[in-house]
C-alpha cells in the first residue's frame, strides 16, 4: 500500500514537472514564432542555428528540465530546495543553447558547464525562490524574519552585508585574477551583489510594513 502510495505520488511528480517543461517550451516557441512571421530568419541566421533546430532546442531542454523537476519536486517544500530545483529545471536548456554553438569535441567544456550553470542560478534560482514565496505566503524561519523584519533586524542585515561586501570587494580581485571568467563573476555575484541586494529588499520590506501599521 504505502509502495503503490510512493509509486503514485511519483508519478504525478513526474507528470507535473514534464507539463511544466513542456509549457515553457511551447510558450517560448510562440515567442520566437511570431518573430520569425514578423522579422523572417535573419535573428535565428546571426545566431548561426535555424527555427527548427531552435524549436528543438526548446522541447528538448524543456523535456529533460521538466523530468528533474517532476524527480525532485519534493525539494519544493524549502524556499533553498526551490531555488536549487528551478536552477537544475533551468540548466538543460542553457546547456543545450551552448551545444548548438560548440562543435560536438568541445561541447562538454569548463566553459560551456560554467555559462549554463551561472545563468541557471540567475534565473532558475530566482524564479524557484519567487515560486515559493507566491505558494507560501505565511512562511517560517529567517525568510518569515527576512519578510516581516523589525528594525534591529535591518541593521543587522545591513552590517552583514556590507562586511561580507567590504571583504570581497578587497580579497576577490587578489584570488580570482586567474579564474575563469565565468566562475569570477559567478563568486562577485554571490559574495557582493547578492548580500547588497538582500539587504535593500529587506529595507523595502521594513519600510513598507511600518507604513501599513495602524497610526504610521
Amino acid at each position: 500500500m504505502l509502495v503503490q502510495k510512493l509509486v503514485r505520488r511519483f508519478r504525478s511528480n513526474f507528470l507535473t514537472g514534464i507539463g511544466l517543461g513542456l509549457f515553457v517550451a511551447t510558450g517560448l516557441t510562440a515567442w520566437i514564432t511570431l518573430l520569425r512571421l514578423r522579422v523572417g530568419t535573419g535573428p535565428f541566421e546571426r545566431l548561426d542555428t535555424t527555427y527548427s533546430a531552435t524549436v528543438a532546442l526548446y522541447y528538448g531542454g524543456g523535456l529533460v528540465g521538466g523530468a528533474i523537476i517532476g524527480v525532485l519536486l519534493p525539494l519544493n517544500r524549502s524556499p533553498w530546495g526551490a531555488a536549487l530545483l528551478g536552477m537544475l529545471g533551468v540548466f538543460p536548456l542553457y546547456f543545450g543553447v551552448a551545444l548548438t554553438n560548440s562543435s560536438v569535441a568541445s561541447a562538454f567544456t569548463l566553459h560551456n558547464v560554467a555559462d549554463s550553470a551561472f545563468l541557471a542560478f540567475l534565473v532558475g534560482g530566482t524564479v524557484g525562490i519567487w515560486a515559493w514565496l507566491d505558494d507560501n505566503p505565511q512562511g517560517a524561519g529567517v525568510i518569515e524574519v527576512l519578510r516581516h523584519p523589525t528594525s534591529s533586524v535591518v541593521a543587522k542585515v545591513w552590517a552583514f552585508a556590507l562586511a561580507i561586501a567590504g571583504v570581497s570587494y578587497v580579497v576577490l580581485p587578489r584570488w580570482t585574477g586567474k579564474w575563469n571568467p565565468t566562475l569570477m563573476l559567478f563568486t562577485a555575484f554571490v559574495l557582493f551583489v547578492i548580500p547588497l541586494v538582500i539587504a535593500v529588499l529587506v529595507t523595502f520590506a521594513w519600510k513598507r510594513n511600518s507604513g501599513s501599521r495602524p497610526g504610521s
